[in-house]
């Protein structure tokens, strides 16, 4: 297969997911501005959303399945770099599967929580960024670096090499989930108390 088609692919791709954060990024701003949830505006970009994120899924292991096209898998195997590549083209499709999930298991409703919103914008970025990723590797191997991954290598990874976290980036990790754990928590129970008062009883 020629590598142009799998050029295109990653290009559509890339395009797809950019226009899916910035739509995101108008929704959180209307909720902050607390505008009306269901304006035109506010319905348009959280549709826009979240159907790019769906056609650049399937986009992502389209492009996958290009990549292969043109390069064996015993070269993917035997390459640091190519395998770099292939782990960040995984990172993205599970940062964007996680991105749909949020948003089929709370719909609409996430726009009332501001935190679950940013929460949501966040993982819009880092699914961005994991494409940006994965493109950049992509463009070094061709020879035409694009100079994107030296972001990674300021978290202390190396794209040339075999690719690892190193400990202070793993700790960073595991205090944010336990935070966004506790948060969570935290954010259940308040929203549980507002619930029992809204359905109690108006006393006279």
């Amino acid at each position: 297969m020629p590598p142009a088609f799998h050029a295109i692919t990653t290009g559509l791709l890339n395009g797809l997911l950019f226009f899916a954060f910035l739509a995101v990024l108008v929704r959180i701003f209307l909720q902050w501005r607390h505008s009306d949830p269901r304006s035109p505006l506010a319905v348009a970009a959280d549709q826009a959303a979240l159907w790019a994120v769906v056609v650049g899924v399937l986009m992502s292991i389209a492009a996958i399945i290009t990549g292969f096209a043109i390069w064996a898998p015993s070269a993917v195997i035997n390459s640091p770099v190519m395998r770099n590549k292939l782990l960040t083209a995984a990172l993205m499709l599970v940062t964007y599967l996680i991105f749909l999930g949020i948003r089929w298991i709370l719909g609409e409703s996430l726009w009332r929580n501001k935190v679950v919103s940013a929460f949501y914008g966040l993982v819009a970025l880092a699914g961005f960024h994991w494409s940006m990723v994965t493109s950049s590797i992509g463009g070094d191997i061709a020879g035409i670096p694009s100079g994107y991954e030296t972001i990674v290598q300021l978290s202390g990874v190396e794209t040339r090499f075999t690719y690892y976290l190193p400990t202070w980036t793993l700790i960073v990790i595991v205090v944010l989930s336990i935070a966004m754990l506790v948060l969570a928590s935290t954010d259940k129970g308040s929203a549980k108390t507002s619930g029992d008062r809204t359905d109690a009883p108006a006393r006279s």
